[in-house]
């Protein structure tokens, strides 16, 4: 595994963008929260998205491999020839890449699960099987009010995804009833609002922690993206020790060797 302190290759309104990887088939980045991966007709005011950006860095073809939505932080993969792209896409329909997610959400989750709820695949159309895996890594209780209750009770958690539904796990978190801190379209609007007045970090706490797949060339390739730093301030106010996620890593394995 590498470390490493990624170098920026692009600037946004939302801040810098690190290089994570790139070889002759793909450029990994780190996409920051509230930018576009590319334009769409959904936001189509927004003139500003992170292709276009990285089109003054590469040239050539440049599709991304996956979706991430505008508010989400973390690692995004885009292909740079069409062998690289349809490699990624073969193994999205077979489920065999690997994704994980860090999330802040309401209440206290004590034990780890599964939620199996049929989604539409995109804004609509009919409820197709999605299923998330979830672990919790820290709880707290904070000291403001929020509700009836005089605390307010969080979880940070783990995600795992086996299916790519239209914000899967932000609608499996509302049906949890445990809604992502920040999500304005799925959330809890009053904890949400009395949050980033305690805390002073609003927008959506759902981050992009890792994405692995196997290369076409031979080998596999296993990237995860730090932490962006405004959860630094939500480190101070709930204690949580989060050093072991504020660190980009890359692991590249050969055809011989064996992905861990």
């Amino acid at each position: 595994m590498q470390l490493m302190p990624a170098k920026t290759i692009g600037i946004s309104r939302q801040g810098e963008i690190p290089l994570l990887f790139e070889d002759e088939r793909y450029l990994v980045v780190h996409k920051p929260a509230g930018l576009l991966v590319h334009k769409t007709p959904i936001d189509a005011y927004e003139n500003e998205n992170l292709r276009d950006i990285l089109r003054d860095h590469t040239e050539g073809k440049l599709d991304p491999v996956h979706r991430l939505d505008k508010p989400t932080s973390g690692v995004i993969v885009f292909g740079k020839d069409k062998e690289a792209i349809d490699n990624c896409k073969r193994q999205f329909e077979a489920r065999e890449t690997a994704k994980e997610y860090l999330c802040l959400v309401r209440g206290h989750v004590h034990h780890a699960g599964g939620i199996a709820k049929p989604l539409p695949k995109g804004m609509d159309g009919p409820p197709r099987m999605a299923r998330t895996e979830f672990e919790p890594l820290f709880r707290c209780e904070l000291p403001y009010a929020a509700s009836r209750y005089p605390t307010a009770r969080f979880s940070m958690l783990r995600c795992v995804p086996h299916t790519g539904r239209y914000h899967q796990i932000r609608l499996h978190m509302r049906h949890f009833r445990h809604p992502i801190i920040g999500d304005s379209q799925h959330g809890d609007k009053h904890q949400n609002r009395a949050f980033a007045a305690y805390t002073q970090v609003s927008g959506l706490l759902l981050h992009a922690r890792r994405f692995a797949f196997t290369h076409p060339d031979g080998g596999a390739l296993d990237i995860s993206a730090a932490l962006p730093a405004r959860w630094q301030r939500i480190s101070d106010a709930t204690g949580w020790g989060l050093d072991a996620y504020n660190q980009h890593s890359v692991i590249r394995t050969a055809a011989n060797e064996e992905h861990p």
